[in-house]
């Protein structure tokens, strides 16, 4: 038994093929994330030493070391000094797209939308055509900011029909939070399909202060049109530009099995990634007098 109470997590035993040309480091990461995914290694559990994992898999600790820094690198695992290593907590995925996206539940208590703001404005002739607006149609522009946990992950900026989401200008007041409760199901709004696309980009200096990260550094920027459904009919509800941070966060694309393909795009968080922010947020309200 350690020190600590914890046992390591012994693997079933799966030894690497030597006569493959996939490397053997690629071969036995691959089996340990098999054994993550599966639950076999469930989150939180510890996982046994490098020697320990050299002789079960019959390979040599410079193998485990390859295998173990791709694992820590995709936030599979986590070492933690003077402990050993850890099973890494799941990812947190959530669809992407804009602010409608963020309000089809309530939100936990971990979770904050900040209003950054808030104006009535024509949108533009692409923007008009894609909510399928006329040009004098008054539409509600709303910035705001998702945190988790304090770390600002997206800056949206969306656009509605003004007179479509009166209970969206009531609720949105400018430097504070969306109602962690505020659902559009409450409003009789259901959502349906989406378009999107994403590219890379960089951040401006607005965003990169809110971010808290150098200017021009990297970003993920989707552009989304959000769907709902209206009689018998998808309608045009809401057009978002979103900027994802490049630093935490990652993207699926998952396409549907089904005859009529649909293509679904999320985006994914580790836990582990947010730690440090979290931790170093943490220290400097400490240092608040």
């Amino acid at each position: 038994m350690r020190r600590d109470g914890q046992e390591p997590i012994l693997p079933a035993v799966s030894q690497v093929d030597r006569t493959s040309f996939v490397p053997m480091y690629y071969q036995l990461q691959e089996v340990m994330k098999e054994h993550i995914e599966s639950g076999a290694w469930p989150p939180g559990g510890l996982l046994p030493s490098e020697p320990e994992l050299a002789r079960t898999f019959g390979v040599s600790r410079a193998v485990v070391r390859q295998a173990l820094a791709i694992l820590e690198d995709d936030h599979q695992i986590r070492r933690v000094q003077g402990r050993g290593t850890f099973v890494a907590h799941p990812k947190m995925v959530h669809r992407a797209g804009g602010l409608a996206r963020l309000l089809e539940t309530a939100r936990k208590p971990d979770v904050s939308i900040q209003v950054l703001d808030k104006r009535v404005a024509a949108g533009g002739r692409k923007i008009q055509a894609d909510l399928q607006t006329g040009e004098r149609e008054p539409l509600l522009r709303i910035a705001t900011l998702l945190s988790l946990a304090g770390v600002p992950l997206a800056i949206t900026y969306s656009f509605f029909r003004r007179d479509e989401v009166p209970w969206l200008e009531s609720e949105a007041q400018v430097g504070r939070n969306l109602p962690a409760g505020l659902v559009l199901s409450d409003q009789g709004v259901t959502l349906a399909n989406a378009r999107v696309s994403i590219e890379a980009s960089q951040c401006g200096q607005f965003e990169a202060d809110r971010f808290k990260i150098p200017h021009r550094s990297a970003v993920f920027l989707v552009l989304s049109t959000e769907f709902r459904h209206r009689e018998s009919e998808s309608k045009p509800f809401e057009v978002a530009r979103i900027e994802y941070r490049g630093d935490l966060m990652q993207f699926q694309l998952d396409l549907s099995p089904s005859s009529e393909a649909s293509l679904s795009l999320t985006w994914e968080l580790s836990r582990e990634a947010l730690e440090p922010l979290v931790s170093t947020r943490r220290q400097g309200l400490d240092g608040v007098d």
